[in-house]
C-alpha cells in the first residue's frame, strides 16, 4: 500500500479500507453508526496512508445533495456558457450537478450569496469574478464554513483553493504582438473602469508599451460596459480624432464586435486601416469578417478543475493553480505599412 499518496481523498479510504464512504464520512464527522471496529480500522487505514482531511474534505464528507453552487456575475452569454459547460461535464463525471446563479456585485452581495447556499443546500461553491474578487463576500463564505473554490484574476490571498489566469500578462503578449507589427498608435477600450479585468487588461498594455518606448495617451483610452454597444460608442470618440490609433486593443470581444461596426461606417477596413483585438475568443471572434484576433481564456478547463477540488479536495487547501492565456492570432490584425 502506497502510504505517500498525498492525493488520497474520502473515496479512495474507503477502498483502501474497505467500507462504504458514508462509513468514513461518519468516522470524519464524529457520527454514530460505525462500530468501534470499524471506526478504529477506517481510522488505522487513514493513519497509515497519511490521509489528514481539509476542512472541505470534512465539509462535503457528510454532504448529502450531490450539488455544487456556481455564482457569476458576467452578461457575455459565451462566457456563461463555457461556465456551464466545463462545470456540468465535471460535475456529471463525479455524480453532481451543478446549481448557477446570477447576481449583482454590488452591496447586497454577500447577503445574497449567503441566502443561496442556504436555499439551495449546495454542497460547496466556485466563485468567479468579480464576485471572487470582493473580501467581503470572501470573508462570509469562510465564516459560514462552506467549501469554496475562487477563480480569479488577481493575486489576492485567501484561505481556500485558488485557480488563477493571468490577465496582464495576456495583454501583455496581444500588445507586444501589435508594436511587432509596427503600431505604435494603439489605443485601449475597457469595461467599467474600477473593473479588475479592465484595470490588469490595461495594465498589461501599459507594461508593454513602456517596455517598447511608447506610451497611452488619456485621449487614446475609453471606458465601455462589456457589450457591443459600448464598444461602438468607445471606438466613435477614438475614431474621430485627428490622429487616430492604428490599432485598438478591446477589454473583450463583444465590444471588438462594436468596433467592428463603427469602422465599418467610417470606411476603414479592417486591419488594411485599422487592427482590432479582443479577449476571451468567444464565438463571436470567429463570427466576424474578418475574424477578429483575441485572448483564449481556459475557462472550461478552469471551472473543471474547480469541480474538481471540490468533490476531491486536496491536503493544501491554500494551494494555487496557475492558467496561462493564449493569443489567438486571426486577420483583424496585420502588419503596419511603413
Amino acid at each position: 500500500m502506497d502510504s505517500k499518496n498525498k492525493n488520497l481523498n474520502i473515496n479512495e479510504v474507503a477502498r483502501l479500507a474497505g467500507v462504504s464512504k458514508k462509513s468514513v464520512s461518519r468516522v470524519l464527522n464524529e457520527q454514530k453508526g460505525v462500530s468501534d471496529a470499524t471506526r478504529e480500522h477506517i481510522r488505522s487505514i487513514m493513519a497509515e496512508v497519511g490521509y489528514q482531511p481539509s476542512r472541505q474534505a470534512r465539509a462535503l464528507a457528510s454532504a448529502q445533495s450531490f450539488l455544487l453552487g456556481l455564482a457569476y456575475n458576467n452578461q457575455n452569454p459565451s462566457y456563461v456558457l463555457d461556465l456551464l459547460n466545463g462545470s456540468q461535464l465535471a460535475a456529471n463525471a463525479l455524480g453532481y450537478e451543478i446549481v448557477m446563479h446570477r447576481m449583482d456585485a454590488d452591496n447586497r452581495a454577500v447577503d445574497e450569496i449567503i441566502s443561496f447556499m442556504r436555499r439551495s443546500g449546495c454542497d460547496g461553491l466556485i466563485l468567479t469574478p468579480p464576485l471572487s474578487e470582493s473580501a467581503s463576500i470572501i470573508a462570509k463564505l469562510c465564516d459560514e464554513g462552506w467549501p469554496v473554490v475562487r477563480i480569479a484574476g488577481d493575486n489576492a490571498d485567501f484561505p481556500m483553493p485558488q485557480i488563477r489566469y493571468n490577465d496582464r500578462t495576456a495583454a501583455l503578449k496581444i500588445t507586444n504582438q501589435l508594436v511587432a507589427a509596427g503600431h505604435s498608435a494603439i489605443a485601449f477600450i475597457g469595461g467599467p473602469a474600477n473593473a479588475g479585468p479592465t484595470l490588469r487588461r490595461l495594465a498589461g498594455v501599459r507594461d508593454a508599451l513602456t517596455l517598447n518606448d511608447l506610451n497611452l495617451n488619456d485621449a487614446d483610452i475609453q471606458y465601455g460596459d462589456f457589450t457591443f454597444e459600448s464598444g461602438r460608442r468607445c471606438a466613435e470618440l477614438l475614431l474621430a480624432q485627428e490622429q487616430r490609433p492604428s490599432a485598438v486593443i478591446c477589454a473583450n470581444d463583444e465590444m471588438a464586435a462594436g468596433v467592428f461596426q463603427t469602422a465599418a461606417a467610417l470606411g476603414l477596413n479592417i486591419p488594411r486601416d485599422l487592427s482590432v483585438t479582443g479577449f476571451d475568443n468567444s464565438p463571436v471572434a470567429s463570427h466576424l469578417w474578418p475574424p477578429l484576433t483575441s485572448v483564449r481564456q481556459p475557462v472550461q478547463e478552469m471551472t473543471a478543475l474547480a469541480v474538481e477540488l471540490l468533490v476531491n479536495p486536496r491536503d493544501q487547501t491554500e494551494a494555487i493553480q496557475q492558467f496561462e492565456a493564449q493569443v489567438v492570432a486571426r486577420a483583424s490584425t496585420a502588419q503596419i505599412n511603413s
